[in-house]
């Protein structure tokens, strides 16, 4: 570990200078990044000059799993519906940087999950550090330069030398990679929003029946005592995995349904509003926790998810009362 971070003392990650990060990444957001696989797809259809907008019903399935919030990601069938991209898987049978070379020539983009700890745009958190799962898209690769072209996060990033050495070497098992392919011409932008509207409605209709605060609040009403006793590493994993999963999908869903609102497709301005203070109480509520684990105490801990709660109430009774 101390000799790959010994190679990057001053790393920072090699960014493509015309490349703009869509809105829904914008620094002034409450989750300026949301999932590796989320803002992945959100910044490759950016890319495609594509509105990601669109896709965003999907967020209201997000449930609570007993132990984390839904790893929320887009529904391949919508995304096909809406874009005419397709997700095949990308069986491994040679290297996969000559899989990658093959697809990325095809004009193909080819997601994989790599190894954090190789890529220059994790510098200050994982790079040269830490060893952690996430997925990027690969735009391009060199073989003879050693060097790649790959979307991760909400940018856009080059990599070389040991880093592409380390993205591409030899595991045990192949790692998990798919590739995304054009099978169609995208929805025209006017038939977009009543398309999106009709996702939604499928997607409400598909929602968790209790509401999942709820059901966070009694996993964290047996656990938080233990928990908040350990490490502060601990605390940015289960962060991580329960409150920015929570607080990340319900912007989203806001910044969906004002797109919706505004396109005049359904009278979702309540609902939006309510999704965005959602996504604040979540914020809110893991300031709390991080103080917690500070204190070690789980004091009123539980409570604190009290106004989420009814806020997501609050939030379905809306949606349901606009979307049939």
């Amino acid at each position: 570990m101390a000799s790959l971070a010994s190679r990057h003392p001053t790393a920072v990650p090699n960014v493509w200078p015309a490349f703009q990060p869509h809105s829904l990444h914008a620094a002034d957001r409450v989750w300026p990044e949301t999932n590796c696989y989320v803002d992945l797809w959100i910044e490759l259809l950016n890319h495609h000059g594509f509105l990601p907008e669109a896709m965003l019903g999907f967020t209201l399935r997000q449930d609570f799993e007993g132990d984390q919030f839904t790893f929320f990601k887009p529904g391949m069938a919508d995304i096909e519906r809406l874009y005419g991209l397709r997700l095949e898987e990308l069986a491994i049978h040679e290297s996969l940087e000559r899989h990658a070379e093959i697809q990325t020539r095809a004009g193909r983009v080819v997601l994989v999950e790599v190894d954090a700890i190789h890529l220059p745009d994790t510098a200050g958190t994982t790079y040269g550090r830490e060893h952690s799962k996430t997925t990027i898209g690969i735009f391009a690769i060199d073989p003879v330069a050693r060097s790649l072209d790959y979307l991760h996060n909400a940018g856009r990033f080059r990599l070389d030398g040991a880093d592409y050495e380390g993205v591409f070497a030899a595991s045990l098992l192949p790692p998990y990679a798919e590739f995304v392919k054009r099978t169609g011409e995208p929805m025209a932008s006017d038939a977009l929003p009543a398309t999106a509207l009709g996702l939604l409605s499928h997607h409400l209709a598909a929602a968790p029946r209790a509401n999942p605060v709820h059901g966070f609040r009694a996993a964290l009403r047996e656990e938080a005592p233990t928990l908040v006793r350990q490490p502060l590493s601990v605390f940015h994993r289960y962060a991580f995995h329960t409150t920015r999963q929570l607080g990340a999908n319900f912007e989203l869903l806001g910044s969906h349904l004002a797109w919706l609102d505004a396109t005049g497709a359904a009278d979702l301005g309540e609902a939006a509003a309510l999704a965005g203070a959602l996504a604040q109480d979540a914020k809110a509520f893991q300031f709390h926790l991080a103080r917690g684990f500070g204190k070690k105490s789980a004091d009123g801990l539980e409570t604190r998810l009290d106004g989420a709660a009814a806020r997501y109430d609050a939030l379905f009774a809306s949606l349901r009362r606009v979307v049939a």
